[in-house]
């Protein structure tokens, strides 16, 4: 069907009125619209036409479905709220406040409703598929032996085929298996880095990468983002010409905390500053999978490379099952050499059989159709928390809706802290994160980030009223 066809069908048509009616404000972001049975009745259409008119809707970015519940109109860009930028900062000696040991301690208690772990609810998971994957795993002879100490050959060939783009074609010698992505992350900073190198580093960013500059002793400098675009750039460029870094370290798909997506044209721009100042990039592509329903999954830095700047790390952790413990880093053989003769002095290889039911099990047909549902799920499940965040939370509250992933970077009114959020929330054994963590200049003090992964159920939603009742109090 040609796109003249398409304009001239009965579901197109309803799709363009319902357009004009939300663009109108007649239906504002975040109501909900007509059930898909009521716009049978008032446009006198069957309900495979209603859905198509919707699917129209969700492919646009107006809609977004919310499971069990209905569709719900996304917020538009000329509508998003500006924010306001802050200036780069630079860190001598990144350090790692002390509350991160028992902020992970609570995430470890089962008795803690799990809102500062980045990790999705097992319920969300495919369990069955990759039990299967693990029966078939220890039929095959590899699982007795020693595996290559860059990783299985088969699974890292799946991997570099899932990774490759236009500009940049993995092969499997490009890839070095991981026991997940900081692994990964520590692994490539460290062959490419020594003590005292620059980097610079997007702001927010996941606090286990500060981490890791503090463990190698890297100096930063820390660079503003909009949560809905990402990395500043004329902050990047600026950065660059006066600081002389070595390296930049980005989530710029669907990043933690923010959730923030860069535009392919921003990334194409990073990639051209980059390569024109010589500076490498490490990508944390970790939730690149997970766009949620009716998307295309963004592309990669990595995947948009012509000159080989990007180093990428990720794993199967967010998106298929973080007891795998399947990571990878993607960068030149022979950095990929030197990872691997590390690991043959340190622990020859990792195990085979967590890798051989992983290659099993990616690219599967079963993958796939994970993958699909997964999105679909946490399409509607981040639009439930953003909703429910803001019935129950003070006046003044911002959510930002991620266009994948399921984390929220929710901004408190100013005045508030969330560090004083998180202790009070913590005696009712709720779990969450302050937004100083993600900084390493002790910024966001009234920001936190929020797990909305976890399955909705009563108890999640008491446990959201509580934490409302508190930040009115704080």
């Amino acid at each position: 069907m040609t796109n003249t066809d398409r304009a001239n069908t009965k579901y197109s048509r309803i799709a363009s009125s319902l357009i004009g009616r939300i663009e109108s404000g007649e239906f504002a972001p975040g109501s909900k619209l007509p059930s898909l049975r009521k716009i049978c009745a008032s446009e006198e259409c069957n309900l495979s036409t209603a859905v198509e008119a919707f699917g129209i809707l969700q492919e646009r970015g107006f809609i977004s479905g919310r499971e069990r519940s209905g569709y719900y109109v996304l917020p538009r860009p000329e509508v998003r709220p500006q924010f306001r930028l802050e200036k780069p900062v630079r860190v001598s000696n990144p350090t790692v406040p002390e509350e991160v040991s028992s902020l992970m301690s609570e995430l470890a208690d089962p008795s803690f409703i799990p809102f500062g772990a980045a990790v999705p609810d097992s319920q969300f998971l495919p369990n069955s598929a990759l039990q299967k994957a693990y029966k078939e795993s220890l039929k095959d002879q590899q699982v007795y032996k020693y595996a290559d100490a860059a990783g299985l050959y088969e699974l890292r060939k799946k991997i570099a085929i899932r990774a490759s783009g236009r500009e940049r074609r993995i092969s499997p010698e490009e890839v070095f298996i991981t026991l997940g992505c900081s692994e990964a992350a520590f692994l490539a900073l460290s062959l490419f880095l020594k003590p005292g190198d620059k980097v610079v580093v997007e702001s927010p960013l996941h606090f286990v990468l500060y981490q890791i500059l503090e463990k190698l002793k890297l100096k930063a400098v820390e660079i503003p983002t909009n949560p809905y675009t990402g990395l500043d750039l004329d902050s990047y460029l600026s950065v660059v010409k006066k600081e002389n870094p070595k390296f930049l370290i980005t989530i710029p798909t669907f990043s933690n905390p923010s959730g923030s997506l860069m535009p392919i044209e921003s990334k194409k721009e990073v990639l051209r500053i980059s390569g024109r100042f010589g500076i490498r990039i490490l990508e944390d592509d970790i939730y690149g999978d997970l766009q949620h329903a009716g998307g295309v999954r963004p592309p990669s830095l990595l995947s948009l490379d012509k000159e080989g700047l990007v180093t990428q790390v990720s794993s199967l952790s967010k998106s298929v099952n973080p007891g795998l413990r399947i990571g990878w880093m993607i960068s030149e053989k022979n950095q990929v050499e030197k990872a691997r003769q590390l690991r043959l002095v340190e622990s020859i290889s990792l195990p085979a059989a967590s890798q051989l039911a992983a290659s099993y099990f990616m690219g599967s047909l079963a993958h796939e159709r994970h993958l699909r549902e997964f999105r679909r799920r946490l399409s509607g499940l981040v639009l439930s928390y953003a909703d429910t965040f803001l019935e129950y939370f003070p006046k003044g509250t911002v959510v930002p809706i991620p266009k994948g992933g399921f984390l929220l970077w929710i901004e408190l009114p100013k005045g508030k802290d969330s560090r004083r959020l998180r202790f009070q929330a913590a005696k009712k054994k709720i779990s969450l994160v302050p937004g100083n963590l993600f900084s390493l200049s002790g910024k966001y003090v009234n920001n936190f980030r929020i797990n909305a992964g976890v399955f909705m159920g009563p108890r999640v939603i008491s446990a959201i009223q509580t934490l409302g009742k508190i930040a009115k109090e704080i």
